[in-house]
């Protein structure tokens, strides 16, 4: 007994020691970004860490808090980001795709309104101009900059946090090479089967991206200036700031792009232990006896708001398959809705993934939803609408594990193909399950990674030791464009004197000529 008392006490004087203060800044509102943040929120408080967290989706109920975590609730940001996603955004045939009206830059500065949010609020004035306070590591949601000030003002590490892939000017951060071919980036539309022209365009958009990214950083130094002070550092100095940038998605299926030691890839944080399915639930899969296919498009491509025609595309197409149906179906009752359909607002996805009857999975293309697919061994439908969707259902048709459709021309006939191509051409399904053997093949789970990664900064007082020479250096010095300006100068005078010897030399042999000939004469 006493030696059971001795072994708590040390247990709770370790964890008290260990323990490190930490401040989050996580302001996008959107579910799919924040289920990731909160995932790791939980478990560095489960080891005694002490959390401050800027966030619109708190973790903690409000009459169960935690004594060592506080939630700023940022939740009225949602308005905010409605307003701007139905300004960025048009229906076409009822669903949202990127709005053709609004620039790039536009779009990418919208962004910059949710951090923004942050700085306006009290508490946070009171946290930085309060100057008692003491912070022991900073987290930053990876889409912004303008929070790494943080890191100058607590004088504390920072770990930059992306909730799906690295954007190009985090992993420019960090000095991991980009190529528009071998590395796209998450905001194309298509990589896969290209054609000359296809490659051509796609570079340019690449360009295209980088120039409105160094626009967007411009603006948001200005906010630096405007919450900060004049005298702060400039944007590119306080990208110097990130210790670590973690990656919520695995780099097989992101394709594995080369990376300094300090990106780690996490992949999956997001995913919760499997539990029991409903009974109405798990009775309908397992008496099933055609298999299931699951339909769900997540949370911002929303069935309620698309025209009636393409609801009856679904309608149709599901009557004519051979498969029961389950539709995750967010609008109002379906009155023709086909027997073979079972539709409900919500479903435990993860769960319901899992089961050995579910035979195909329609999808928006979301990561969340793909991890949980590959996870489960489902192949896909994608059917992308907007953000990194596109570059995930493309990374279905290259790695073989589901096809691509088109929300703008989808005819039932085409959905109908689309799932018995997956279904029964059972390589779809062989690919994806030995993707996810692959991808689970990891010394740690995604959690157990980012708590690891995470004392590590706080056990070193930061990572700067493992950051790349090429970490935020200008493309001038990556390319070393002085050196080429050198050689290339070198050989113009080269060149240019060879010249001259040359003429000279035509000059004196024609001189020599002329005597000659004069002499016969």
């Amino acid at each position: 007994m006493i030696l059971r008392v001795c072994f708590v006490a040390l247990a709770i004087l370790a964890t008290s020691v260990n323990s490190a203060r930490i401040l989050a800044i996580y302001p996008v509102a959107s579910v799919s970004h924040q289920v990731v943040f909160r995932a790791l929120t939980l478990e560095l408080a489960k080891r005694g860490h002490e959390l401050v967290v800027f966030t619109p989706n708190p973790a903690l109920p409000k009459d169960r808090p935690k004594d060592n975590v506080t939630e700023i609730d940022m939740s009225e940001s949602y308005q905010l980001f409605f307003k701007l996603f139905m300004h960025a955004f048009e229906p076409v045939r009822g669903v949202i795709f990127p709005a053709k009206q609004m620039s790039e830059y536009e779009s990418l500065k919208m962004m910059i309104a949710f951090v923004e949010e942050v700085y306006k609020m009290e508490e946070f004035k009171k946290i930085i101009s309060d100057k008692t306070q003491k912070f022991d590591l900073i987290m930053a949601e990876a889409l912004f900059v303008s929070p790494l000030m943080l890191s100058k003002i607590f004088d504390a590490p920072t770990i930059w946090f992306s909730s799906f892939y690295g954007s190009p000017n985090a992993y420019e951060t960090v000095g991991a090479p980009g190529h528009p071919m071998l590395y796209p980036n998450y905001f194309r539309g298509k990589f896969v089967n290209l054609s000359l022209w296809d490659k051509i365009y796609e570079t340019y958009l690449e360009f295209q991206f980088w120039y409105n990214t160094r626009r967007v950083l411009s603006y948001e130094e200005s906010l630096v200036k405007k919450y900060f002070g004049e005298d702060a550092p400039s944007i590119d100095e306080l990208k110097n700031n990130v210790d670590l940038l973690f990656v919520n998605a695995n780099p097989i299926f992101e394709g594995n792009r080369p990376v300094p030691p300090n990106v780690i890839y996490l992949g999956a944080l997001h995913m919760q232990p499997l539990k029991e399915l409903p009974s109405d639930l798990k009775t309908f899969l397992d008496n099933s006896k055609r298999g299931v296919v699951y339909v769900s498009l997540g949370t911002n491509v929303r069935f309620e708001t698309m025209e009636p025609s393409l609801i009856d595309v679904f309608v149709k197409a599901f009557e004519a398959m051979p498969y029961d149906i389950l539709w995750k179906f967010d609008g109002q009752n379906i009155p023709n809705a086909p027997k073979n359909v079972k539709i409900q607002k919500w479903f435990p996805q993860r769960d319901l993934l899992t089961h050995p009857n579910i035979k195909a999975f329609v999808t928006q293309g979301g990561l969340q939803s793909t991890d949980e697919a590959i996870e489960a061994g489902v192949p896909f439908v994608g059917l992308p609408a907007l953000g990194d969707q596109y570059f995930n259902t493309d990374q279905y048709v290259r790695l073989g594990i589901g096809i691509r459709l088109n929300f703008e021309t989808l005819k039932p006939e085409e959905l109908v193909n689309g799932v018995n191509t997956v279904v029964n051409d059972k390589s779809y399904r062989e690919n994806v399950k030995k993707l996810g053997v692959l991808m689970r093949d990891q010394p740690q789970t995604p959690l157990e990674r980012a708590v690891w990664w995470t004392e590590y900064v706080l056990r070193n007082k930061g990572a700067k030791h493992l950051r790349s020479p090429a970490a935020n250096i200008s493309w001038s010095e990556y390319l070393i464009l002085d050196v080429v300006a050198a050689l290339a100068t070198a050989v113009l005078l080269v060149l240019a004197a060879v010249g001259i010897v040359w003429r000279t030399v035509c000059k004196i042999f024609r001189k020599k000529v002329k005597v000659n000939k004069n002499k016969k004469e």
